[in-house]
C-alpha cells in the first residue's frame, strides 16, 4: 500500500458459547442477540468506529434478527463456519467436510445479509483444506492465524497453534502448502495481531496493563512497517456472569486443572459491563494513534491485486 496509514479493524466473533457454561447453549445465543449485541453496537455508534462480526451459521439462523441488527448499524457481516463446538473445528475436518459447512453457513448468512466474503474459522482453528475448500465458496479474506501468539500448552488445538509463531506477521495471501506461509491462493490472510499476548478481549479481560503495553507496541509496529491492527472481540464478553464455573474433566488432572479450572475462571474476569468499560477505554487510547478504522472488505479492497503484492 502507497501511504503510511495505520489502520485498526474491529472484528466480533457471533456465537451462541457461554462463557460461564463453557460450551455452546441457545439461551447465551438469545442472550447474546438481546443483550451482548446491543450492549457492543452502542459503544461502537458512540465511537463511530466499522467492525467486521462474523457469524456462525447456527448463530444466524437461530437469531436472524441478530445479523440483521448488526447490519442496521452498517457494520460488515461475515462467516465464522456454521458450528462452534470443538468437534466441529475446520483443523480436524476433511476438505469435503470443510465445503459442506462453509456451504450451509453461506447460504444461511447471505440469505440474511446478501453476498459476504470475509472468514474467521472457529476457535481460529484451519488447515490447508481451509484455503481450498475458502476459494471454493467465494471467500476473499480469512483471519486465523494469530502470529507469534503463544497459546499455553494446554489450549485446544495448541499443538498446531505453535506454528503461528512463525507465521508473518503482515497480511499475505495463504499457501496451499501451508497456512503458516506465503502463497499462491486468492485467499488474503488479515492476522489476529498479537506479540506472544493476542491483542483480543480475552487478554484486555485478564490483563488490563499487558493490553495497554501490546497496544503501544503494535501501533509503533504499525507505523513503521505499515502492519494493521486486527482486535478480536465476542458480544458474549459483554454479557454478565452467572456464578457457576462449568469446567471440562480431562484425562490427566494436571490439564483438567491448568486447562479448565483456572483458565476457566481467567475466562470469567471483568465479563459484562466492566469489558466495555475497558473496550472503551481501549478504544479512546486507540484513537491517540489516528488511525483509519476499516472493515475486513475495505482493507481486502485497499489491499490491491493479487500479483500486486507478492514478496
Amino acid at each position: 500500500m502507497g501511504h503510511k496509514m495505520m489502520h485498526f479493524l474491529m472484528t466480533v466473533d457471533v456465537e451462541g458459547f457461554s462463557i460461564p457454561l463453557n460450551r455452546c447453549d441457545h439461551n447465551t445465543g438469545k442472550e447474546v442477540y438481546e443483550t451482548g449485541l446491543p450492549r457492543l453496537l452502542d459503544l461502537l455508534d458512540r465511537h463511530d468506529i466499522p467492525a467486521t462480526f462474523y457469524f456462525t451459521g447456527k448463530m444466524a439462523e437461530a437469531f436472524p434478527g441478530s445479523v440483521e441488527l448488526v447490519m442496521e448499524h452498517g457494520h460488515e457481516i461475515g462467516c465464522h463456519g456454521y458450528d462452534h463446538s470443538h468437534e466441529r473445528a475446520f483443523d480436524v475436518l476433511s476438505y469435503d467436510e470443510q465445503l459442506s459447512d462453509l456451504k450451509k453457513a453461506k447460504d444461511i448468512i447471505t440469505g440474511i445479509a446478501g453476498r459476504i466474503e470475509s472468514f474467521r474459522a472457529p476457535a481460529l482453528r484451519l488447515n490447508e483444506n481451509t484455503v481450498r475448500a475458502l476459494e471454493r465458496t467465494g471467500f476473499r479474506t480469512d483471519s486465523s492465524i494469530c502470529s507469534q501468539r503463544f497459546d499455553g500448552p494446554f489450549t485446544f488445538g495448541s499443538k498446531k497453534k505453535l506454528n503461528w509463531l512463525l507465521a508473518p506477521r503482515k497480511p499475505y495471501f495463504l499457501s496451499y502448502s501451508s497456512i503458516f506461509h506465503r502463497g499462491d491462493s486468492k485467499i488474503l490472510e488479515i492476522p489476529v495481531s498479537a506479540l506472544f499476548f493476542s491483542y483480543s478481549g480475552t487478554v484486555m479481560r485478564r490483563a488490563p496493563n499487558i493490553t495497554k503495553l501490546l497496544q503501544k507496541s503494535l501501533f509503533m509496529e504499525s507505523r513503521a512497517t505499515d502492519k494493521p491492527l486486527i482486535f478480536l472481540f465476542h458480544p458474549n464478553e459483554c454479557l454478565d456472569a452467572g456464578n457457576s464455573v462449568v469446567a471440562n474433566r480431562r484425562a490427566s488432572y494436571i490439564q483438567y486443572l491448568f486447562s479448565d479450572v483456572i483458565r476457566q475462571r481467567l475466562k470469567l474476569k471483568n465479563l459484562g459491563m466492566n469489558a466495555l468499560k475497558l473496550l472503551d477505554e481501549l478504544f479512546k487510547s486507540a484513537k491517540g494513534y489516528n488511525p483509519e478504522f476499516i472493515t475486513m472488505k475495505d482493507y481486502r479492497k485497499s489491499y490491491g491485486g493479487l500479483d500486486e503484492h507478492r514478496d
